[in-house]
C-alpha cells in the first residue's frame, strides 16, 4: 500500500493556529476573572507594588478543573527579574557564621500576621452558605495582609488549599507539625501553633525531620531552643536514611563528602517508636485504650531490620504493623460536611510546609509506599487517611506556605516553591553563596581569562557559569554556558541535601550556650549511669566518652 504524502502546513496556517489558541485562552481567562484585561502587559509595565502585585493579591476562585488545588503565588515582573540578574553579577558579600547561619522566630515571622482559621459553622447550614462565608472571610484576610505594613514573601492564596488544613485539624486528635531540621524556625509558624493549641485546644507534637542531614549538636541545639521558647511543646526527631553522623555540618570537607554521596530511597522505621511514644504522651485519657501503644511501640523498637533498604514495591516483612488500607477516597467529602473527631479512631494529622517529608514519614511508618512523594512542592493535593491499625490512622495534609517575612530566595532554598518554575534563580544562589562557600564545595575553578585566579572575587553569576562549564551545560544556540540550568541544578542539590544549608539557633556560634549546657547534661547522665551499673570498669569506660563528647570537641575548636 503506497504511503500518503504528509500534508504541508504553511507558516500562515501556523500563525492562524496560534492566534486561535490565544483567543481561546483569553475567553477562558475572562470567564474565570471578568475584571482581567488582556491588553495590559504587567511583566513590562508594572513595578513592585504596581497593578500586577495588586492583581496577584486577589483570591482567584479556581473552583473547577485540575487547578482547584494548585498553589497560587505572586509573579515577578520583568523589571524585577532584570534587576535581580544584574545584582547577582556583583561581587559576593560574605557573611559570618553568626550573621548568616543563625535564625530566630523574630527573623522569620511577624507577630501582627496570623493565618486564616475556619469561621464558625453548624451542621444545619447548607454547603453554599458555609463556602460563601469562608470565601468572604478569606478575601478579607487577604485584604488585611495587603494593607499591613509588613512586607510578605510567598504565601498560599488559594482558599481550597487552606480548606484542606482546616479539615485535617478538625478530624485529628493529635497534630504532628513536621519541620525540616535544617531550618526549623521557618517551618514552625507561631500562628499555626496558636491555632492548634489555643483555638482548637488539641495537642501538638513537633517532629524534627531529616536529622541525618545535619550534625548531632545542631539537632540538640534546636531541641533546646524550642523547649525554651515553647515549654509545653513535645519534640521528637525523625529521619528516613541511614547515614553516618556529621561531626561538623559547617565544615567544607564534610559538605564535599555529602555532595559526592548518592541518596537511595529507603523506608527506615527505627525512630517510629519514639514518634509513637511522643503521641502516647499527649493522647487524651479517654482514647488511650483504643490503641495498644505499648505493643505498637515495641514492634518498631524491638524489631531488627534484616534488609538494608527496601524498594517501593517490596512486600512488607513479618512483624510489622497491621496491613494499612488504601487511602480513604471519601475523606474529602466526609470532612467537607463537618466530620468531627471520631470516637472510633485515634487520628494523627501531619501538617506543615511543602517538602518537609510528611508523606515520607507515613511511608516509613508502614514500611512501604502508600503515599506518593516528590520533591516538587504541592505534590500532595487532597488530604488522605491511612490506617496503621484498626483504631489508629494517619491523615496526610497537603503542604501549604504560611505568611512570613523571610525573603523569597530563602523560601526557594527551603523547597517551598517549585524550583522548575523559578523565574529568576540567581538571587537564591547569591543568598546561598553568601553563607556557604559554594565554589569550594563544588570544587569550581575561576574563569580562564581571569587576571588573578588566586584572588578571584566570585559572584553568584560566576558560580553558576563555572558550574555550567564543569557539568557541560551549554545552550543549543551559540554554545554558551547555560547559566539558568546550572543555577536550577544547584538549587536542587540544596533541596536534596547534597549542598548543605543548615541554620542554627541564635548564639550558637557566639557562646555555645546550648552546647555547653547539653554537654553538662550528657556528662551527668553518663556519670549516673556508670555509678548505677558498677563501680569498676564501667566508670573508666564511660567517663572519657563524656569528656570527649561532640559538644566538648566543638567547644574546644571554637568553630
Amino acid at each position: 500500500m503506497p504511503l500518503h504524502r504528509k500534508k504541508p502546513f504553511s507558516a500562515k496556517q501556523k500563525k492562524m493556529q496560534l492566534l486561535a489558541k490565544r483567543v481561546s485562552k483569553r475567553d477562558q481567562a475572562a470567564r474565570e476573572d471578568p475584571e482581567w484585561d488582556f491588553r495590559q502587559r504587567p511583566n513590562e509595565e508594572s513595578a513592585p507594588g504596581g497593578p500586577q502585585t495588586a492583581h496577584a493579591q486577589t483570591a482567584k476562585p479556581a473552583t473547577d478543573g485540575r487547578n482547584k488545588l494548585t498553589s497560587q503565588f505572586d509573579k515577578l515582573s520583568r523589571v524585577e527579574i532584570e534587576d535581580n540578574k544584574k545584582r547577582s553579577m556583583q561581587p559576593l558579600h560574605r557573611l559570618s557564621l553568626e550573621d548568616g547561619l543563625t535564625m530566630s522566630f523574630d527573623d522569620a515571622y511577624s507577630a501582627d500576621v496570623d493565618i486564616p482559621v475556619r469561621p464558625e459553622w453548624t451542621y444545619g447550614e447548607s454547603k453554599s452558605v458555609v463556602e460563601g462565608r469562608e470565601a468572604a472571610y478569606f478575601n478579607s484576610w487577604l485584604e488585611r495582609l495587603r494593607a499591613s505594613d509588613e512586607e510578605m514573601s510567598l504565601y498560599e492564596k488559594n482558599l481550597e488549599v487552606w480548606r484542606q488544613l482546616w479539615r485535617v485539624v478538625e478530624i485529628s486528635d493529635i497534630l504532628l507539625l513536621i519541620v525540616d531540621v535544617r531550618h526549623p524556625v521557618l517551618h514552625f509558624p507561631p500562628s499555626l501553633y496558636r491555632y492548634i493549641t489555643e483555638t482548637t485546644g488539641k495537642p501538638l507534637v513537633v517532629v524534627l525531620n531529616k536529622t541525618d542531614l545535619v550534625a548531632e549538636n545542631t539537632v540538640q541545639a534546636w531541641m533546646h531552643y524550642f523547649k525554651q521558647r515553647f515549654p509545653a511543646v513535645v519534640l521528637t526527631r525523625f529521619c528516613c536514611y541511614r547515614d553516618e553522623a556529621l561531626v561538623d555540618d559547617t565544615a567544607v570537607a564534610s559538605m564535599k563528602m555529602r555532595r559526592q554521596r548518592p541518596r537511595r530511597r529507603t523506608h527506615d522505621s527505627r525512630l517510629v517508636g519514639d514518634l509513637f511514644a511522643a503521641c502516647r504522651s499527649v493522647c487524651e485519657t479517654d482514647k488511650l485504650g483504643l490503641v495498644g501503644w505499648e505493643d505498637l511501640i515495641a514492634r518498631y523498637t524491638d524489631k531488627v531490620e534484616e534488609e538494608e533498604d527496601s524498594d517501593s514495591g517490596d512486600e512488607s516483612s513479618d512483624g510489622e504493623p497491621d496491613e494499612p488500607v488504601a487511602p480513604n477516597e471519601d475523606a474529602d467529602e466526609e470532612a467537607h460536611h463537618g466530620e468531627r473527631v471520631s470516637s472510633k479512631y485515634v487520628t494523627l494529622g501531619l501538617v506543615g510546609h511543602p517538602n518537609v517529608g510528611k508523606s515520607t514519614i507515613i511511608n516509613s511508618i508502614v514500611r512501604r509506599t502508600v503515599v506518593s512523594t516528590s520533591r516538587t512542592p504541592g505534590h500532595t493535593k487532597h488530604f488522605q487517611t491511612i490506617h496503621v491499625t484498626p483504631t489508629l490512622r494517619l491523615c496526610d495534609c497537603p503542604g501549604l506556605v504560611f505568611p512570613c517575612v523571610v525573603g523569597r530566595p530563602m523560601q526557594v532554598l527551603a523547597g517551598l516553591y517549585n524550583i522548575a518554575q523559578v523565574q529568576e534563580p540567581y538571587t537564591s544562589v547569591q543568598y546561598l553563596a553568601e553563607r556557604v562557600p559554594v565554589e569550594r564545595v563544588l570544587a569550581l575553578h575561576p574563569p580562564a581569562d581571569a587576571r588573578d585566579p588566586e584572588n578571584f572575587v566570585w559572584s553568584a553569576w560566576a558560580i553558576c557559569e563555572a558550574f555550567a562549564i564543569d557539568r557541560g551545560f551549554y545552550t543549543s544556540r551559540g554554545a554558551r554556558p547555560d547559566v539558568y540550568r546550572a543555577s536550577l541544578h544547584i538549587l536542587r542539590w540544596v533541596l536534596d541535601g547534597r549542598i548543605l544549608l543548615s541554620f542554627k539557633p541564635p548564639g550558637f556560634f557566639r557562646d555555645f550556650a546550648y552546647l555547653k549546657e547539653l554537654a553538662n547534661e550528657e556528662t551527668q547522665a553518663s556519670v549516673r549511669s556508670s555509678d548505677s551499673a558498677s563501680e569498676s570498669s564501667d566508670t573508666e569506660s564511660i567517663q572519657p566518652i563524656a569528656q570527649k563528647s561532640m559538644f566538648a570537641l566543638l567547644d574546644e575548636e571554637n568553630c
